[in-house]
Order: structure tokens, then sequence, then C-alpha cells
């Protein structure tokens, strides 16, 4: 796949979750995948799906590592967008960015010019409180 994925999540969510194995977010158990998105859905899903929210990490996906389990499925719209049909492996998580709410209110996605890395190195995802 050439498009870069991306998956959003609350913090807390997160952080509630088992730092030791793949990140299973409910929508797995309930609809049988984890939603992702493509860099120019990324807007439109913050805004439907974290209106509230005031934080919100954006986790980029290693599109090889995940190409065997993902499949493009209608969605809101009408529009394709990525379905990983399994967990995702932290060591799936190319990079990953912070982002709150400006002062007008507004919860945007950044820049995307190239992948965010911690150190230049490959990360296991957002950091975990016991980290």
């Amino acid at each position: 796949m050439s498009e870069r994925l991306f998956h959003l999540v609350l913090p807390a969510d997160w952080r509630a979750a088992d730092p030791t194995a793949p990140w299973a977010p409910p929508s797995l158990a309930s609809e049988g995948f984890l939603h992702l998105s493509f860099a120019r859905q990324l807007q439109g899903t913050l805004e439907v799906h974290f209106a509230t929210a005031d934080e919100v990490w954006l986790l980029e996906v290693d599109p090889d590592a995940v190409a065997a389990n993902l499949a493009l499925e209608p969605s809101r719209g009408g529009q394709l967008f990525p379905h990983l049909h399994r967990a995702l492996g932290r060591e799936e998580v190319l990079g990953w960015w912070r982002l709150v709410r400006d002062d007008n209110g507004a919860l945007s996605p950044p820049e995307l010019d190239a992948p965010h890395r911690d150190g230049g190195g490959r990360l296991e995802g957002p950091p975990h409180p016991s980290a």
C-alpha cells in the first residue's frame, strides 16, 4: 500500500491497555476491526469521532506490516476506509503525534510531510505510564 495509515486513540484508552500486548480497542471486539484512516480522512475522523476530546494521539501504522489483514471498506459517506482485522502490534507503530486543541478550540492533524519519530528510531507506540 502506498498511502500512509493512521490510527487515532484517546490517551486514557492507550494508557489503560496492557503495554506488553498488541493494541486491541473495543472496536475490534464489537465490529471485528480496528479503525484506520488515510491522511486525507483524518480531519473528518477527528470532527466526527473526537469532537469532545481535548487530546488525541495520532499513531502512524506501518502499511507493509499490516497489509495481510487490511481491508478497504465503505464507511462514513461511502468513503473507503482502511480497517485492520486484528490487533495492532506496538512494533507496527512507526511514530506518533500528540494532538491538542488550539486556542480556537480546533483539533487538527499535524503537518505530515515526514513520519514523526522520537530520536530517529522506531517507536513501540506512545509512552505508557510504566515507561
